[in-house]
């Protein structure tokens, strides 16, 4: 299936920057309308007056009474409502901007809401949603972040890009993390489209039996691969010292890797669903971006 709409959550965060140009490049890329999507918090909720105040009498707090306390509510409202229409027409400018100079057909959305049912939502109706990188402050519902419940939730891969310095290519060296299991399947089948674009293509096997066709390791799904055109490259790690997570980025480095495929591991935890030791470890840390699929 080819890759033909794609969603970008835009904030005005270094990250953000980062994400409006990997996504543009990547609608450019793969022909492809790029949706821009930012999000703005609610403000708390106040009443003028009109509401849950009417027809109760003056209270006094500390000399103060309850309707100027709501009327100061509300001016706060107001505030919090002009700086976010603010940083929103800041973060349209940017996005606008950037589109304008690659031809890239587009539309732009500003809503408010929670970051995570906001995004939820629209990233239903793309091929792949660009995200930042979670970071230490990143928002959290039940232990997960935005990221987190995007990769778990949306039924289709989320492209999680950290804030790069620079965008020097999108998806031209990819590395796929192979170990069997139906979610790197999926992975591979979500992610044929970023491999055609690709120059080279290497799934990495890590501690894995061999093969029993022909003793090499991820031979089979290389030769699947072959079927649709694409030249991948096996490489096999024997490394029981060191994490998966560790392996992969370091492989990552060494082949000047600029995406990362891999399937994404979530796990029941509590009344949590939280993504596995790998994958965590992996989508805080990354150089890289990566596409994860679940």
């Amino acid at each position: 299936m080819p890759l033909k709409d794609i969603l970008v959550h835009v904030d005005n965060s270094r990250n953000g920057e980062a994400r409006i140009e990997y996504a543009a490049q990547l609608a450019t890329a793969h022909d492809a309308h790029l949706s821009g999507l930012y999000v703005s918090s609610p403000a708390a909720n106040a009443d003028g007056g009109g509401g849950r105040s009417a027809g109760l009498p003056s209270l006094d707090f500390g000399g103060r009474s309850f309707q100027e306390y709501e009327k100061k509510a509300s001016e706060m409202q107001a505030l919090h409502k002009e700086h976010a229409s603010l940083a929103a027409d800041a973060a349209r400018q940017k996005f606008t901007e950037r589109v304008a100079t690659g031809g890239v057909t587009n539309e732009w959305s500003a809503v408010e809401g929670t970051m995570m049912d906001a995004l939820t939502h629209n990233a239903r109706f793309c091929d792949v949603a660009v995200v930042g990188q979670p970071g230490a402050g990143s928002a959290r519902r039940f232990g997960e972040t935005v990221s987190d419940h995007l990769i778990l939730s949306v039924g289709h891969p989320v492209l999680v890009v950290p804030a790069l310095d620079e965008c020097f290519s999108v998806g031209k060296r990819i590395l796929i993390a192979w170990d069997r299991s139906p979610l790197a399947t999926r992975a591979i089948h979500n992610s044929r489209p970023f491999m055609r674009n690709a120059d080279s293509v290497h799934v990495l096997a890590i501690n894995l039996a061999l093969e029993t066709h022909d003793g090499k390791p991820g031979s089979g799904i290389i030769d699947h691969l072959a079927r649709h055109g694409i030249e991948a490259t096996g490489l096999h790690v024997d490394d029981t010292s060191s994490s998966v997570a560790d392996i992969i980025l370091d492989q990552a480095k060494k082949l000047d890797i600029d995406l990362i495929i891999m399937g994404a591991y979530g796990q029941s935890r509590l009344r949590e669903r939280i993504l596995g030791g790998n994958t965590y470890q992996l989508l805080n840390n990354s150089p890289v971006p990566m596409l994860l699929s679940h």
